[in-house]
């Protein structure tokens, strides 16, 4: 009986591993944690720590690469990964093939616009804050800004603010700072 459990646990996390390599192959990019986590949520039962134990695994033996880039952990199939996914992939059940597949056509683009606007206050002292906006596009940074706060409440609403309108504040800035100075302008600096 013990056995019979262990058995098809094994197969399970087989199974698991197979739908990580899937899910890279097919969607084609890098992804992180959450961006995977959100796409594989609908397909089987991915906890934070099963789904964290699943892809170590998966580095540790050369079938996933992983990169930090920024503040975050990126991952993406390797050519080991994709020739054990083409060996063993038909192990996975067409049903589950079908999930990710929709799953993928569906849901990819607009996740990986959820993480495309992102803001951190991160303490310089414990007055002074820095506030790191960023609007990000397939892991590149498009554009980055730093603002110096005097307090954490300050610090906080800048981020909040950024998250919220980044699609309205980023154009302005872009427009301001490409604007041709006028010659009162010039004469100022």
């Amino acid at each position: 009986m013990k056995e019979d459990i262990e058995e098809k646990n094994k197969e399970k996390l087989a199974e698991n591993k197979l739908i990580i390599l899937y899910l890279l192959q097919k969607s084609n990019c890098t992804l992180n944690n959450l961006q995977m986590q959100s796409l594989l949520y609908d397909v089987e039962d991915f906890n934070y720590y099963y789904f964290q134990h699943i892809i170590s695994e998966l580095v540790s033996q050369d079938y996933v690469a992983n990169y930090k880039q920024g503040n975050e952990w990126l991952y993406e199939i390797t050519t080991q990964g994709k020739e054990v996914l083409n060996l063993t992939g038909d192990i996975l059940p067409g049903i589950i093939k079908l999930k990710l597949d929709t799953i993928i056509k569906e849901k990819l683009s607009r996740v990986q616009n959820d993480v495309a606007v992102t803001a951190e206050y991160i303490p310089e002292n414990d007055n002074d804050y820095i506030t790191s906006c960023k609007i990000t596009e397939s892991h590149k940074v498009l554009f980055e800004l730093d603002i110096f706060s005097a307090s954490k409440e300050q610090a906080k609403l800048i981020a909040d603010n950024w998250k919220l309108h980044a699609n309205d504040y980023y154009p302005k800035i872009i427009e301001m700072i490409t604007e041709e100075p006028k010659d009162e302008q010039i004469s100022m600096l």
